[in-house]
């Protein structure tokens, strides 16, 4: 009986500091571009000229080019002129390369 018992709250016990469920969003989103190409042996979408891309979370204004791996949401930004992260105007003038690399859903852009 003690066993039983002890084996019931530890149960409950371990229920309650049990980790949240966390729901993955699904976003979707949107952009303008020049041009597009699709690529379905690698499932990558190519964005190019002038491209603008928003989702939730962040937001290109006038790249040259991004390529979107739909299998990973991973995106490449090349030639990027502006961005927003967050509602927040994120721009280096004195950088070097002018590459991003995001993840849609994530909140941390990494710039090259």
């Amino acid at each position: 009986m003690k066993k039983l018992l002890i084996s019931i709250i530890l149960t409950l016990s371990f229920n309650s500091f049990a980790q949240e469920k966390v729901e993955l969003s699904n976003e979707k989103p949107t952009f303008e571009c020049n041009s597009l190409k699709h690529n379905p042996d690698k499932n990558t979408i190519e964005l190019i000229g002038n491209v603008c891309f928003k989702t939730n979370i962040i937001e290109f204004e006038n790249a040259d080019k991004i390529v979107w791996n739909r299998e990973t949401n991973e995106i490449v930004v090349t030639g990027l002129k502006e961005f927003t992260i967050d509602g927040k105007i994120q721009f280096s003038k004195n950088r070097e390369k002018k590459i991003l690399r995001y993840k849609i859903g994530e909140r941390i852009a990494y710039v090259e």
